[in-house]
């Protein structure tokens, strides 16, 4: 099989390709025969996922090197000729819907396509596609202004990637320290992020205006595929947070600070033990063998699965300098495969992209059976229950990475899910609040965030750092700049993925017959739909959702008296 490095890209010529796109979707329409429409119906999705897999392609090579020129330039070239074609499938889409041989077409290949074309002819035209154009540029002047933030630090000059781990150091002081040196280089590029967020936000309210939407949040959804819940929904979701998340997090919060001897947790806090957070005790080269050997025996379709990944070099795990900060999947169709991005740090991160990349990957690796293209990944919501999911189904081998830690690591790791989803939900009431309100501010915008921010998180304490005083947390956060709505998904999968543990906990093997069938079904169905195929209950139906957060809570007071009990033993 070629591997990625093999792979010998080639621009393709996407003028061409429309031309040949728009001759296809004529036919289409014209067909008189239920196989003829099928067989151009493949086609155009077989096209598509050919010229999407050579943008992943490009993508992938600039997230690798963002100083990189030639790929730097084909990025510009996608960037600007994606949006043209954004019409043309609108064109596609509408002959879709009035396909002479719809109701067959639907029967074979499911209703989720038809659902997510309804949506997606909503928020494209040919009027808009400057304005896609230019929501583009600035989403990639963002990543680079990212990517290329160097902290001279301690001797070393570090990206932002390379502090993480430094803010997980057992010293106090130093945890200051370090986080006053990237803060210090955070706020002297504040004024552009602030330009360029600022400018987003125009883009995508005068794109909503354009497309007949009274602002951008109902466009955001719509361009997420939420075919089963509304904002609405949303909002009582962030109220169950509130309501039952944010003083549980309070409370284990009040209990960490006092385990450390601290009257007050500052932003500079974030360490979760005294002794320090759990830690991998293996090379990177040795945590990729270990994980071969918990996939094999995790199941047989895991093991050949991880297997080919390394086979196809197609992990890229090590940080390094002008690398693009952050983890993905993604899918090459050229090898038939799906592609894994992070930066190591030397933390227990590393062991969750080992996990929750993979957790992507094997989903996109059982739904390559699908013949459309749009099935090999699920809405977003959907998809990070597979990624957050196998997190927990790794459990039983997580001591091969921390040896000694193992129990630390277990403990920090449901404390973090949990203290993830005020943050979680923040984000989105942020971007919610920003779009009902485009026209303030830079500076009332991020006065917005801590007011939203002391809602969720009122236990965050800032000690004397202007660039989290004046609001600027949420700028690190490169969804609200890329991926606009994008980020309440991993709240609504974690309590699924809170399920799953909860499941697996009571009978591992059925607990991952269900996860298995759940990623088998890919893209082909609606959120809702997809937790009834996996037999989990909606995070939306609040009865069951203080239930499962009420077991998680009991399990960390469990695992932490059991710690507390090593401790006390060592």
């Amino acid at each position: 099989m070629k591997k990625f490095s093999e792979i010998v890209y080639s621009r393709p010529n996407l003028e061409a390709y429309s031309a040949e796109l728009k001759k296809d979707i004529e036919a289409f329409k014209a067909s008189d025969t239920l196989e003829l429409q099928r067989q151009l119906f493949l086609k155009i999705s077989r096209d598509s996922k050919k010229n999407g897999s050579a943008h992943s392609f490009v993508e992938v090579k600039y997230s690798q090197n963002s100083k990189d020129a030639f790929f730097e330039d084909e990025k510009k070239y996608f960037d600007n000729e994606m949006p043209k074609l954004s019409p043309v499938f609108k064109e596609f889409g509408i002959a879709c819907l009035n396909a002479k041989f719809r109701k067959e077409l639907e029967a074979e290949f499911g209703k989720q396509f038809f659902d997510l074309t309804e949506l997606q002819n909503k928020i494209v035209s040919e009027e808009v596609v400057p304005l896609l154009q230019k929501e583009n540029e600035l989403s990639a002047e963002y990543q680079k202004l990212k990517s290329e933030i160097k902290i001279d630090f301690d001797g070393k000059m570090r990206n932002l990637s390379g502090m993480s781990p430094l803010m997980e150091s057992t010293d106090r002081e130093y945890r200051k320290a370090a986080s006053k040196a990237m803060y210090t280089e955070m706020i002297k590029v504040q004024p552009e992020l602030d330009r360029i967020y600022d400018e987003l936000v125009k883009v995508r309210t005068e794109l909503a205006h354009k497309l007949g939407y009274e602002n951008f949040v109902q466009m955001g959804y719509d361009r997420m595929g939420r075919t089963c819940y509304n904002a609405q929904d949303i909002t009582k979701y962030r109220g169950f947070v509130a309501k039952y998340v944010t003083p549980k997090v309070a409370i284990l919060k009040d209990k960490i600070a006092k385990l450390q001897g601290l009257d007050t947790m500052y932003h500079y806090d974030s360490l979760l033990f005294k002794d320090g957070n759990a830690t991998p005790k293996t090379s990177p080269e040795q945590m990729i063998a270990d994980a071969q050997v918990m996939y094999n025996e995790l199941s047989h379709e895991t093991g050949v699965f991880f297997k080919q990944m390394i086979d196809l070099e197609v992990m890229d795990l090590l940080n390094r300098e002008n690398k693009s900060p952050g983890g993905y999947c993604t899918y090459i169709d050229e090898i038939k495969s799906p592609f894994i991005f992070s930066n190591f740090n030397g933390t227990s991160h590393d062991v969750d992209v080992l996990t929750h990349e993979a957790g992507h990957a094997f989903q996109c690796y059982c739904s390559t059976h699908f013949e459309l293209g749009e099935y090999l990944f699920p809405t977003s919501e959907s998809a990070e229950i597979h990624s957050m999911s196998m997190e927990f189904f790794a459990w039983n081998w997580v001591d091969k990475f921390f040896l000694q830690d193992t129990e630390k690591y277990k403990l920090g790791h449901l404390l973090k899910s949990l203290f993830f989803l005020p943050y979680g939900v923040s984000v989105d009431e942020f971007q919610q609040n920003v779009f009902e309100n485009p026209s303030i501010s830079a500076e009332k915008r991020r006065a917005m965030w801590n007011k939203v921010s002391d809602t969720y998180s009122p236990w965050i304490k800032v000690d004397n750092e202007p660039f989290l005083e004046n609001g600027g947390r949420w700028q690190l956060q490169a969804h609200i700049y890329q991926m606009p709505f994008y980020y309440i998904d991993y709240t609504l999968a974690q309590l699924c993925a809170f399920q799953f543990y909860k499941k697996m906990n009571e009978d591992f093997d059925k607990a991952w017959k269900d996860y298995h069938r759940l990623c088998k079904q890919g893209g082909s169905m609606n959120f809702l739909e997809l937790l009834e195929v996996a037999n989990l209950s909606s995070p939306f139906d609040e009865k069951g959702f203080a239930e499962t957060i009420d077991f998680i809570f009991n399990e960390i007071n469990r695992l932490f008296d059991e710690y507390n009990k090593e401790l006390a033993a060592n």
